[in-house]
Formats: C-alpha cells, sequence, structure tokens
C-alpha cells in the first residue's frame, strides 16, 4: 500500500505523485534559463524514480541567443535555438534514457518526440499547449507506433506551486524551519510583459 503524505491544504499525495509533482516543478524552473522568448520551455529526463538530466531551449553553447540578438525566424519557427528536448537528450547518459520518462513544458515538436523515442523514452509527460509545434498533430500516431505512453496535463501554475510551497512548510521543512509560508498570489499581467 502507498503511503499517502498529508497536506492541510490539499488532498494527500501519495510518494508516487509527490515525485511526479517535484519533479515537474523542476522542469517548470528550469524553463526559466531557456533563452528564447518565443517560448521558453525545458524538458526532464526520469528513469527509476530519479531525475537523470535536464535540458532548456537555448542557442549552441557559444553562439549568440534569441534574447541577446533577435530571433532567426524560418517559416514562422525560431531555427536559433535547440530545443530543451534535444538539450536533455545530450545532458543525459544514454544508459538513464533508454525506458525513461520525458517531462516537457508545452507541446513537444514532432522531431523532437521522434529523438526522444530514438532514445528509448517509454513515456511523455507535457504541461501546457504551444500552438506553433511542427507536427503536433502526428505527435500521438508516433506515441501509438513506438508504444510510448503519451499524457498531457493542464495545470494551473498558482496552485500547482502553492501546494509544493505548502508541502515545504509541513514539520522539518525549509519553510517551516525558517518560520514562515509562502503565498502565491495570481495577478494578470501587464501587456507590456507579453
Amino acid at each position: 500500500m502507498k503511503k499517502k503524505l498529508l497536506n492541510s491544504r490539499h488532498k494527500p499525495l501519495s510518494r508516487d505523485d509527490l515525485r511526479f509533482k517535484i519533479f515537474l516543478g523542476s522542469v517548470a524552473l528550469h524553463s526559466a534559463l531557456g533563452t528564447c522568448d518565443r517560448l521558453r520551455t525545458a524538458c526532464g529526463i526520469i528513469n527509476n524514480k530519479r531525475l537523470r538530466g535536464f535540458g532548456y531551449n537555448g542557442s549552441v553553447s557559444g553562439l549568440e541567443h534569441c534574447d541577446e540578438v533577435g530571433h532567426l525566424l524560418d517559416n514562422n519557427h525560431c531555427i536559433r535555438t535547440r530545443h530543451g528536448e534535444v538539450n536533455a537528450i545530450t545532458n543525459t547518459d544514454r544508459k538513464d534514457i533508454q525506458g525513461g520518462q520525458a517531462i516537457v513544458i508545452a507541446t513537444p515538436c514532432l522531431d523532437c518526440a521522434k529523438d526522444l523515442a530514438q532514445e528509448g523514452i517509454r513515456r511523455i509527460d507535457y504541461v501546457g499547449k504551444y500552438d506553433n509545434s511542427l507536427g503536433k498533430d502526428h505527435l500521438s500516431m508516433l506515441a501509438k507506433q513506438k508504444n510510448i505512453e503519451l499524457h498531457s496535463h493542464d495545470i494551473d501554475w498558482a496552485d500547482f506551486f502553492q501546494e509544493l510551497f505548502d508541502l515545504l512548510t509541513r514539520k522539518g521543512g525549509i519553510l517551516a524551519n525558517a518560520g514562515y509560508r509562502l503565498n502565491v498570489k495570481k495577478e494578470p499581467l501587464k501587456k507590456e510583459v507579453l
């Protein structure tokens, strides 16, 4: 029987659900490192209940980033950056990818899904939708043909991070030890930020 973790503001989490939330939160935070403001994305590779590697979208090492010099567009797609999935594959030992799981921020493009499939990923979880994703209409077909579990998740990020912060206020948690609680407040962004 799986042990449930209690949280005062949210339903109890199984250990596996907690692990997934923590890993997803880590991938979401890595997306802040992305260097293309058309979509800052990231990918994490999980195997044997461990986070094995990360990647975020950015230019080839040593080359200028979109954030520095602008986008390099071809057919309305920025081609300056490598996608987070490709960088995650590069940054992760091959043995840790085989049979593993990928967590992706936004809809993976078909080429990235093919790269993950080629490396032996067995499950892809992605959060949010990216309407400009190349080949997204063929994503489920590829997953079915390669016997990859494909899961799309809709996340309210304010609730998501509030739950994680609340977990840190439990006895022994870093926020409990610091003596305070963090509260996430959702506010609309001003147009100049978008």
